[in-house]
This record gives C-alpha cells, structure tokens and sequence, in this order.
C-alpha cells in the first residue's frame, strides 16, 4: 500500500487519532443542552454594548441580550466580531484545502493517522478513501479589515495545489492518483503573526473574552481550547495560559501587513519547513 523505501524514519504513537467534525459539534451540542445551554443558529450578532469600560449585551439579528461576558470563539471571523468592540486583533485568515478520493484496496479506517513533515503532508483513511491535505509553501491570506461578520468565506478548489499534494504523496502510495477525487474541504481558518491562540479576557474591556486564531488545531484543539479559557478567567493561570493572552497584541504597535505576512509564514512553516514566499491573495 505504501512504499517506504525512501523512509529513513518513522515515529508511531500509539494515543493519535482523529475524529468527524461533525461528531464532535453534535456531542457539544448535545452536552451543552444538558445543562442548559440554547443555541441561537441563524443568528447573526450585530453588536456589543459596553458601559463603563465592561460588557452589558449583544445585539443580534433577531434580538438583544443582556450578559456580562461575551466569548469570542468566531473563527476566522473574530476579527471582525472584535472590531464590534473598538478593537484591532491580528486573526488572519488563511487558506487551507485538502481532498477525498473514492475508494482505494488497502484503506480502512483503522490506519493510522500519517504526518509526513518532508512533502508538508498530513495523510489518513476517510473509509475506504484517502484524505490527503498539505501546507501550502506559499500562503493565501484574506485582508482580516475586509473580513465581515456573517461573510461568505467560501472559496473555490485551487487544483494546481490539490493535484501537488497528489503527486507528492504519489510518491509513497501511487493509488493516490490512480482514483478519482470524492470531494474537496477548504476554508479559511485563523492564525496568529506568532502562532499562537489568542485567548483571555481582553484588558480594558471586562467581560471580553477572546478564544481565537488557533492555527488550524480548531476541531481537533477544541477541548483544550476551552480550558485555556475557563484557567484564563481564574486569578492565577499557567504562564503557558498567560502566553495566550490578546495583551500582547494590545495597544496595537503591529501594523497590519507585516501581521498577516507573519501569520501567512506560521501557516508555510506548519512542519517547520522553510517556506518560499510569493504573491498572495488580495
């Protein structure tokens, strides 16, 4: 199934997996109903209100809401959610796309989960099919001021990078090309000019709370993500957690270009590879 001749090395660990999005969210929402929780779907935010330097409520497209903290865990949008506040956060928007074949003999889903940092490729069984995604050497950024709450960030196949992608994993398992693509993921996810999360509360502006740009680890860093928030909230958090903080962003001495060329070079450099830098997207 796969020729590893060329393998001069390989690490197993045995605790890696992967789980369906789709899943996931179910199991939240379902957990989050239990105790409670209503979900507003279709509804879009249109404001904040703010006294007295704190968080009083929201406004959306169907009502207000009275509260005294609002978490902003927008994606790729939470810049703009920001912006609602008077603030300047670099979450950048990056493209990101892999693909799905049709079934190929030998794929199953009890493989392992391949990481192969020399081709910039990520590699598992989708049943009896391939998923195959990479990161690309040179970034595709969108303007984060341009970027609007509620914006339709979807974004056409690039093949020229899909079939890359291909053609290097071709190199250890030639089916990859053999088989017709089943479908194709991309999107916009969110990073940071350092690559780290931006998460905690925001400083001057109580009951802020920012739980975003996580560089592409948003499913599968989600449960890791919210106890950064939840410590990021006590009197004491990790210095790890403190590290996250929008404070360092916070007043703004960045400008906006060299914070999305810098987030754009977290993205190439995703398996700490050296990145060629080129035109990107406007």
């Amino acid at each position: 199934m796969l020729d590893t001749a060329r393998a001069r090395a390989a690490l197993w660990c045995p605790t890696d997996g992967y789980l369906q999005p789709s899943s996931l969210v179910t199991a939240y929402a379902r957990a989050g109903r239990d105790r409670g929780v209503t979900f507003a779907t279709h509804t879009a935010v249109t404001g904040l209100n703010v006294a007295d330097g704190a968080v009083t409520g929201i406004r959306t497209s169907r009502r207000a809401v009275a509260t005294e903290m609002v978490i902003n865990a927008a994606g790729p949008w939470a810049g703009a959610v920001a912006r609602l506040a008077g603030l300047d956060l670099p979450v950048v928007p990056v493209r990101h796309e892999y693909f799905v074949t049709g079934p190929v003999a030998g794929w199953h889903s009890s493989l392992p989960v391949l990481r192969i940092p020399d081709l910039r490729l990520y590699v598992r069984a989708e049943g009896p099919g391939i998923l195959c995604g990479g990161w690309e050497p040179d970034g595709l950024s969108l303007d984060p001021r341009q970027v609007a709450i509620g914006q339709d960030l979807a974004v056409a196949p690039d093949w020229d990078v899909l079939s890359g992608f291909a053609a290097d994993f071709a190199s250890l398992a030639p089916a990859v090309t053999q088989t017709e693509v089943r479908a194709v993921f991309r999107g916009f996810p969110a990073f940071s000019p350092d690559g780290r999360f931006i998460v905690g509360p925001v400083p001057g502006l109580r009951g802020f709370v920012m739980a975003g740009a996580c560089n592409a680890h948003g499913v599968s860093g989600s449960a890791g993500l919210a106890q950064h928030v939840l410590e990021s909230l006590q009197p004491d958090p990790s210095p790890y957690v403190r590290s996250l903080s929008p404070r360092r962003f916070l007043p703004r001495t960045w400008d906006w270009e060299s914070a999305r060329d810098q987030a754009e070079q977290v993205y190439e450099n995703y398996y700490s590879l050296p990145a060629r830098r080129g035109a990107r997207d406007q």
